[in-house]
């Protein structure tokens, strides 16, 4: 969850110093009282008293119809996506002992996860990456793979996989991603959900049965 998020009209702001597109942008879910372009000036006065330019997460159920067309009016374009949302009933799997899994990142985990995504600042990754509601795992092969779930009811949320180049094809990122689904079922989740737009981890997921219900993109201006 992003470290400051602000209610506009039904629509939500997000920011988080620049750290990822999704924690820094608008989140458009309501139809709202006010004109379009009223909200759309005043989200991007809100990025703009941050030193940042508004971005918006898009997808054909955005609200309301036709933010997109306003949005493309105004000079945005796709900055990056699609991004592909999934969903899965939690296969039964066992743990790797490979992973070590604990209830806050450490330091090194939140090192590695934050320089994947050109981080300036430790303590806005660590609020980015603890901020939110839910029983939260922090699972490594330390120095080479990372990930992380929340679990909250039946569902279990999977974020922030990395493992880093030159460990890859290695069959770590599955090893972590189990390990993370044996957590949640342990938690009592049954179902997960996880987001990506790398198409090697979209058929990794696959092959644990998550499958794509929906996607988005960020769309900013150039």
């Amino acid at each position: 969850m992003a470290p400051e998020v602000e209610e506009l009209d039904g629509w939500r702001l997000r920011y988080a110093g620049g750290l990822t597109n999704r924690a820094n942008t608008v989140f458009p879910n309501a139809n709202g009282s006010l004109p379009l372009d009223e909200r759309i000036d005043r989200a991007e006065r809100w990025y703009a008293a941050r030193g940042a330019g508004a971005g918006f997460q898009v997808t054909e159920a955005s609200l309301p119809a036709g933010l997109a067309d306003a949005l493309a009016r105004r000079g945005y374009a796709v900055a990056s996506g699609p991004v592909s949302v999934q969903t899965a009933e939690l296969p039964a799997l066992e743990p790797d002992p490979r992973v070590e899994v604990a209830a806050e990142p450490s330091d090194d985990w939140v090192t590695l996860w934050g320089e994947s995504r050109g981080a300036s600042d430790a303590g806005i990754a660590r609020a980015l990456l603890t901020g939110g509601a839910g029983r939260t795992a922090f699972a490594q092969i330390p120095g080479l793979a990372v990930g992380r779930a929340v679990a909250f009811g039946e569902w279990l949320g999977v974020t922030s996989m990395l493992t880093v180049p030159a460990a890859r094809r290695r069959g770590l990122g599955r090893a972590v991603l189990a390990t993370l689904v044996a957590w949640g079922r342990a938690a009592g989740a049954r179902r997960g959900y996880l987001q990506t737009e790398n198409p090697v981890a979209i058929a990794l997921y696959g092959s644990l049965g998550f499958a794509e219900r929906y996607t988005y993109r960020h769309l900013r201006r150039p």
